[in-house]
């Protein structure tokens, strides 16, 4: 019934398309009159007279007047620029139909070619050759559902409305198929299929309840029956294979999935089986199952006693948790669950931390960060965070997992070997390294605009304390010099002891020289004071050499020299004194300054003529 109702919807298609083609022919070179009666309406037929009104836009009213819907079909083609069909109107006692082609453009502002037909003569399908079976009822609708053709008992039925009409409009669909009745009450099942160019119409194909049922009923009996053994027949298989291999399979697949989800199962809980390869499934199964109870036993035994933490965030770094972070820091472990736990990093780590976990969760990195968190005892412990992200099959992140490592010991271990790396192990002063490294950036900041001054001292007469106490006093002699020059500098100076007695001030202050003049002649009283080491009463003194570090050169070396000579010189001119490696510039521009009537110039000169 479907194909019948497609092929007689292309046939009526056709048919319209013809008569369509007709008219354009027939009227296309035909012009408006000036003025023309308009005819009735009957007469607007295409026959022998080919007559077809010519509807200019100016006639629309004229023609309103004779015909609405056949001016609406006129507005509608020459608004549209395509043929227009109207459904079914009733002129007198006769049904009849309305056809518009549109006119060329540019006559007289627009214009359509319209003709009158009635459906028998525009729908002859129906009519010729018999198309449809006997037993089939076929009919054409417009689109409010009344009938323009029938094959059985047309003109009874032309312009009446189909029964169930609603229920095809309500199917919403342009085919289909459902159950109704015939205009004579008769259960039937219908085919429709709508029709194209058309205002709706539809194409109907039917065919009686009982006919239609009995072409399926048979066929289908026979095909349930043999459906039904065919099944049987499938249970009983399905039943041995299931004894067979589905148990076997199911068995694995929720020992599997248990093993996946990390739940606690026995491996008792399969049965073996008779089949090889199943069994050797269920046996790699529980292998792996021990395998991995026993390395999650032994990363929870290590979490538990406080090593590291594991932990686990969602895929967007949220809400996470942390296993043994209580043991660790001594902390509550519901903090982790949010970020409440980052209040526990040190302020100055936690740009650090979140800058290190924005670009991991950015580029969907590793994590690899160090930080110091607080503890319960109020300690600051330094921990390593190590972390990464899990992607399913399609690419996308499940999750990210990770450990917290307890790195303090490591730390701390690397801070003293720092420290000792640039400290001198005896008097807790800085050593050459740190010296070196410091002299260098001072000469690199002359710059900056602010003075600075090298001073390098020796100890009077030590030697002979070392000769005559010994050693173990005379390392005791330099920490007490040592404790007397952290009381005389700045806590800007870089205080150092080259070695032996031998020892030297980067001085940062800006006060130049009155101020390195100043810190030597401190220096000199300070380690010229009596000792007390051991019961032993010891007088030594101090030479000071200094030089002020300036434009004239960027080679450490060279500050170096010029503090040993001026050093030198102390010692040559008496010992107990301060030397300036320019000592003559340097006073003469002192005294110049004094006789101009600065104070604090006036009794550095004064200090210094005394000491140098």
């Amino acid at each position: 019934m479907n194909d019948t109702a497609r092929t007689l919807a292309n046939a009526i298609e056709g048919e319209l398309s013809s008569r369509f083609a007709n008219m354009s022919v027939l009227a296309q070179h035909r012009e408006i009159p000036d003025p023309e009666p308009l005819p009735e309406p009957e007469l607007w037929v295409l026959g022998a007279d080919n007559n077809v009104a010519l509807i200019a836009n100016d006639r629309v009213p004229a023609l309103r007047a004779r015909s609405n819907a056949a001016a609406d079909a006129a507005v509608l083609a020459m608004s549209t620029q395509a043929n227009v069909v109207s459904n079914v109107l009733t002129t007198g006692n006769e049904p009849r139909l309305v056809l518009a082609v549109p006119a060329p453009p540019g006559k007289r502002g627009g214009a359509a070619y319209v003709m009158s037909t009635s459906p028998q003569d525009l729908i002859q399908t129906l009519q010729r050759g018999k198309r449809a079976p006997t037993d089939i009822l076929v009919a054409v609708t417009d689109g409010n559902g009344r009938i323009l053709a029938r094959s059985r008992d047309a003109s009874r039925f032309i312009g009446q409305v189909a029964p169930d009409w609603p229920k095809l409009e309500a199917l919403g669909t342009n085919a289909g198929l459902f159950a109704a009745k015939t205009i004579e009450g008769l259960p039937i099942i219908l085919s429709f299929q709508k029709l194209a160019g058309t205002p709706g119409w539809v194409i109907i194909v039917g065919e009686s309840t009982t006919v239609f049922d009995a072409r399926w009923r048979d066929p289908m009996f026979n095909l349930m029956l043999g459906a039904g053994m065919s099944l049987l027949l499938a249970v009983c298989v399905a039943m041995w294979l299931g004894k067979r291999i589905l148990q076997p399979v199911q068995a694995l697949a929720r020992y599997s999935n248990a093993i996946a989800d990390g739940q606690e199962t026995e491996a008792a809980s399969v049965a073996p089986s008779s089949i090889q390869e199943f069994e050797i499934l269920r046996q790699s199964f529980t292998r792996a199952e021990n395998a991995l109870r026993s390395e999650k036993r032994r990363y929870r035994t290590i979490a538990e006693t406080g090593a590291i933490v594991l932990w686990r965030r969602d895929g967007d770094g949220s809400a996470g948790l942390a296993t043994g972070w209580e043991q660790l820091t001594g902390r509550p472990e519901s903090e982790v669950e949010g970020q409440e736990w980052t209040n526990a990093i040190h302020p100055d780590d936690r740009p650090i931390t979140s800058a290190a976990w924005a670009e991991a969760l950015k580029q969907n990195t590793p994590l690899d960060v160090e930080f110091r968190l607080k503890v319960s005892d109020g300690r600051w412990l330094w921990v390593r965070s190590q972390g990464a992200p899990v992607f399913d099959t399609d690419g996308r992140i499940i999750e990210w997992v990770g450990l917290l490592e307890d790195i303090d010991e490591r730390k701390r271990a690397q801070a003293d070997i720092a420290y000792l790396a640039h400290h001198d192990t005896l008097t807790g002063l800085g050593n050459r390294i740190l010296f070196r490294q410091q002299l260098e950036l001072a000469v690199g900041n002359v710059r900056d605009g602010r003075a600075r001054a090298l001073l390098c001292l020796d100890l009077d007469l030590f030697k002979q304390v070392n000769d005559t106490l010994g050693h173990p006093v005379g390392d005791a002699l330099l920490c007490v010099v040592a404790d007397r020059l952290r009381g005389c500098v700045d806590v800007a100076d870089c205080l150092v002891r080259l070695g032996g007695d031998e020892f030297a001030v980067i001085q940062n202050d800006s006060r130049q020289p009155d101020a390195s003049v100043s810190l030597g002649c401190r220096i000199v009283e300070a380690l010229c004071a009596p000792y007390d080491i051991g019961g032993h009463q010891i007088s030594i003194g101090a030479s000071v050499g200094v030089t002020l570090i300036g434009n004239d050169s960027s080679d450490i070396g060279t500050y170096f020299k010029r503090a040993d000579a001026a050093l030198y010189r102390a010692k040559q001119d008496g010992r107990g004194r301060v030397c300036f490696f320019d000592q003559v510039e340097l006073l003469a521009d002192m005294v110049e300054l004094a006789k101009g009537g600065s104070v604090q110039a006036k009794d550095v000169a004064e200090r210094s003529n005394g000491r140098a």
